[in-house]
């Protein structure tokens, strides 16, 4: 294992090199086909706490292999959403943007699959076919967010609650291009009703609280006015935006990235036209993401 100049202290089986002050780092010269050693995964788990989202590029990996990386953070069976699905192993999303047909609307800014009542706790995203340029992917910190506000804005937020559905997303619209769309729809919007989240989350594992909103399926705040509820996840939407809060992957074929999808929101910007793009998804959870 080689050493870096600035990779962090307290980690004896990892190279950690911060990838900005709030959020993310890279992680070097790490195999993840070969991390069957417990002490590796105690660390992997750490990191992605510390740092919310990590970064692995130059990685072979066959579907099981993406699987059994979940793995050591969490169930992979768990809650999915509506993605085509690998042939031989289920468990793994296909995210595909081909030069021509439907683009999946990931280009805002999200946490996943919050429109569930135990939405996942985390992904592992493997890059296979990369644009040229373009496609690239950014996370900003839920965590960083909630440290930046007022403390009685923090008080205020922790006694609120907030409504999310899937219908307030995209996906209605993905259905309707679909054969068998209308009753593809009826059937995921009678399995998938809004559920209520509150607005400041506690990280179980970290002990940090989280502002726990995100424009893609996050609809009102409850027991407020639909003015002021728009208004203030109007603000909180902005926070998301602060560059310094943020980490931008230029994603390269054959680079994974894992994060925490309690503490993260994400956005995978569509600006890549008729290029053709492939990446496989894996979610992984617990029997409560909080």
């Amino acid at each position: 294992m080689s050493k870096l100049e600035n990779a962090v202290p307290g980690y004896k089986h990892l190279i950690v090199e911060p990838y900005t002050p709030n959020i993310g780092a890279l992680i070097h010269d790490l195999d993840l086909a070969k991390i069957q050693d417990e002490a590796v995964r105690a660390e992997l788990r750490k990191a992605l706490g510390e740092y919310q989202v990590l970064f692995f590029r130059r990685q072979q990996l066959t579907p099981e292999q993406q699987i059994d990386v979940a793995r050591v953070f969490g169930d992979p069976d768990k809650t999915k959403a509506f993605f085509p699905r690998h042939d031989s192993v289920q468990s793994i999303e296909l995210i595909e943007t081909k030069p021509v047909g439907h683009r999946y609307g990931t280009d805002q800014w999200h946490a996943d699959i919050t429109f569930s009542a135990n939405p996942p706790t985390g992904t592992v995203l493997y890059s296979h076919i990369i644009p040229a340029a373009g496609g690239d992917t950014l996370w900003s910190s839920g965590t960083a967010v909630y440290d930046s506000l007022p403390r009685a804005l923090q008080l205020y937020l922790e006694e609120l609650e907030a409504v999310h559905s899937f219908e307030h997303s995209g996906w209605p619209n993905y259905f309707a291009q679909l054969e068998n769309g209308e009753e593809i729809y009826r059937k995921a919007r009678a399995d998938n009703l809004p559920v209520v989240h509150p607005v400041v989350q506690t990280h179980p594992v970290t002990g940090k609280k989280i502002v726990y909103v995100n424009p893609n399926f996050t609809d009102r705040i409850k027991g407020l006015s639909r003015q002021q509820s728009d208004a203030l996840l109007t603000f909180l939407f902005a926070q998301f935006l602060r560059p310094e809060f943020q980490a931008r992957l230029r994603w390269e074929a054959n680079t994974v990235a894992i994060w925490d999808n309690r503490a993260t929101v994400h956005y995978a910007t569509a600006d890549y036209g008729n290029q053709h793009r492939l990446l496989h998804r894996v979610t992984f959870g617990e029997d409560r993401a909080f």
